[in-house]
């Protein structure tokens, strides 16, 4: 498809014609636009993880992120409701914060708004994001409010603080550690395949309490916070992210911080029943929707094989669970899956790309 008079517009003002940011991706146009920043004695770790971190002296790291909600893009008007959209801007920043065992404490909240957006839909918003907020203690402190013509969207940056030295990030791996993922996969995707579905024949086969759990998986998706400061707290965790885009995409982003490669186990990937329910009466696989839905916000992370009874006991200890599901390897094996039958096929790291339409994997 030819891009449009707008879009061939916004590329001349770029000064490159005929490049568009969708050309790059998500992650290539992040690559380009932070080349070359310029940085500080206090940041720690800048662009490239979950959140940044930032020197507050010699017991604390400050730790900082931003994320935003687009309506058409990441939620639907009709399909989430308003308190629902205001708990998942807060949810997919505090899923960063624990990808790094930190503590959420401070929220900004920034609106570009529709002037003709009812104002009882951001009364919702800003109830959901409360509740949530009050659940981990977190104080939202300003932000700041702007018209747009556009679509409404909700930007929310959320500050953290963690203990020097028990700080997680994706860069730590090493051949030869376990991968475990917190939690179900999946769940998420099949609601957005029942969104966007509508009420089709496919839909009508799957059990309401199905339908159910996996609309809520989508519209207000649970941060691992307890979870991630019960890690971090071990100090076995050599590298942990949260998994947005996807397992096998996020997956990807672990063994490039690291420079590894990854061997994962199809069997041992724990997939949400929501997940089997809808991908059988679509006609879909749902190991698929497990490794390359997105949304999930649960956590990956890498341990020492002497270490993973340990990691298990702390996440089970703060009532949930956790799933060994394959290694790390060389750099040189790349990302692969073992098969049921034993046979190994690369595994692309597929998944949520922001620059394509809503849903879509890339």
């Amino acid at each position: 498809m030819e891009p449009s008079d707008s879009a061939r517009d916004c590329a001349q003002i770029a000064g490159e014609p005929g490049m568009l940011a969708r050309d790059l991706g998500e992650f290539g146009l992040i690559a380009r636009l932070t080349a070359g920043l310029a940085t500080r004695p206090d940041v720690a770790l800048g662009v490239g993880d979950d959140a940044a971190l930032l020197d507050l002296g010699p017991d604390a790291l400050l730790v900082a992120t931003c994320d935003a909600q687009v309506a058409g893009r990441h939620f639907l008007w009709g399909v989430a409701t308003p308190e629902e959209i205001g708990h998942k801007a807060l949810a997919v920043n505090l899923s960063d914060i624990a990808a790094m065992g930190a503590e959420p404490l401070w929220a900004l909240v920034s609106l570009l708004l529709p002037p003709t957006l009812s104002v009882d839909a951001l009364d919702g918003i800003y109830a959901g994001m409360r509740q949530l907020a009050a659940r981990f203690a977190v104080a939202v402190v300003g932000g700041n409010v702007a018209a747009t013509d556009g679509p409404f969207a909700l930007d929310v940056t959320l500050l953290g603080r963690v203990r020097r030295g028990a700080e997680l990030r994706r860069s730590g791996g090493k051949p030869g550690d376990v991968l475990l993922v917190t939690g179900r996969l999946g769940a998420a995707a099949a609601g957005v395949l029942l969104a966007t579905s509508g009420d089709s024949q496919e839909t009508g086969t799957i059990l309401a309490d199905m339908r159910a759990s996996a609309r809520q998986a989508m519209v207000a998706p649970f941060p691992r916070v307890v979870e991630g400061r019960a890690l971090a707290a071990t100090g076995v965790v050599d590298a942990m992210l949260d998994v947005s885009d996807g397992l096998a995409a996020d997956l990807s982003h672990l063994c490039a911080a690291s420079a590894t490669g990854a061997l994962l186990t199809a069997e041992s990937i724990p997939v949400a029943p929501e997940a089997e329910a809808v991908a059988r009466a679509f006609g879909r696989d749902p190991l698929a929707l497990a490794l390359t839905g997105g949304e999930d916000y649960e956590l990956l992370f890498a341990v020492p094989p002497d270490q993973v009874a340990l990691a298990l006991d702390a996440v089970r200890a703060v009532g949930a669970d956790a799933t060994v599901i394959g290694r790390l390897t060389e750099p040189e094996r790349g990302m692969r899956l073992r098969l049921p039958d034993g046979a190994e096929q690369a595994l692309e790291p597929r998944g949520w790309d922001h620059l394509r339409p809503f849903g879509r994997t890339s």
